[in-house]
């Protein structure tokens, strides 16, 4: 009696969740009709219909049709094709090196791997934060915004670069990158930072990790891009009041920015996000801003 107890516990226990198909799609190779169980390390390939994945702790991922992912307890690893994402902040996707995650309760975004290895993303609602191999945070995505990442070979140790406006907040030169909304702490020990305090800016150096998950930038290049025009980032960001000059406005909901963070190209593209499991994100790269950084 005893013994059957710790096998049927055993097997509860291995079991992460059920695989639902609309049609016929392989599990581990073996053609499935209907529901099957998960496993941790099971691989699921999709055919010409989607297939739900419900995890037992709460994760969902629908996987869109002609895709094929691995499923593990803490992640969905996505090795073709696309699908939807809903989850809570403890389970990501991963694929081509990068990391989704919620990064608030709530979230539904849409993930594609396209034939060139490119990883496409866009959020329907919540935030998105997304993370390169070793865990550092390159890019939050906000409901609305798609973007388009292309890891590099050597990842965080490749050059950097930010697009944005450079201020000065709680003592520190920091820049706000309008593309993957995050304020980076600035350090140089060459260029001479303040006297582009208030101005859009492209700042180049290398990045390393920062406090509660930010990114901080060793510069070693930094160019003048718009004279002024950051009032009003410095209050999205709560950032000090820039000096008063010259130039326009640099509206805070306009994405204007693109390039590279910490070794991983990033660009904004046109995609909207389809209902539905079956549903695809759709872009077009005309109107992606994509610059080495």
């Amino acid at each position: 009696m005893g013994l059957t107890l710790v096998s049927w516990s055993g097997a509860f226990a291995a079991s992460l969740g059920v695989a639902t198909g609309g049609g016929p799609y392989k599990l581990d190779d073996a053609t499935i009709q209907g529901t099957a169980t998960l496993r941790e390390g099971s691989t699921v390939e999709t055919l010409s219909s989607p297939s739900n994945l419900r995890l037992t702790n709460g994760a969902r991922f629908e996987l869109d049709a002609a895709s094929r992912a691995r499923v593990f307890r803490d992640r969905v690893v996505l090795e073709r094709g696309s699908g939807e994402f809903v989850s809570g902040p403890t389970f990501r996707v991963e694929s081509k090196s990068l990391r989704f995650s919620a990064g608030e309760p709530g979230v539904r975004a849409r993930i594609a791997v396209r034939e060139d290895r490119k990883v496409q993303i866009a959020s329907a609602s919540g935030r998105m934060h997304v993370r390169n191999a070793g865990g550092m945070l390159i890019s939050n995505v906000d409901p609305g915004l798609a973007l388009e990442f292309e890891p590099q070979a050597g990842g965080a140790a490749l050059p950097s670069s930010f697009v944005g406006c450079l201020l000065e907040k709680d003592g520190k030169f920091v820049i706000y990158d309008q593309t993957t909304k995050m304020t980076v702490e600035l350090k140089s020990s060459g260029p001479d930072l303040r006297p582009e305090v208030g101005n859009r800016v492209q700042a180049n150096g290398t990045a390393r990790p920062g406090p509660n998950n930010s990114q901080t930038l060793d510069v070693t290049t930094i160019t003048q891009i718009e004279k002024g025009g950051c009032s009003d980032i410095a209050q999205l960001i709560n950032a000090d009041r820039p000096p008063a000059t010259a130039g326009g406005r640099t509206p805070a909901g306009e994405p204007r920015g693109g390039g590279m963070s910490a070794g991983t190209k990033v660009a904004i593209i046109a995609g909207v996000i389809a209902g539905g499991a079956g549903g695809a994100l759709a872009a077009t790269q005309g109107g992606s801003d994509n610059r080495s950084r």
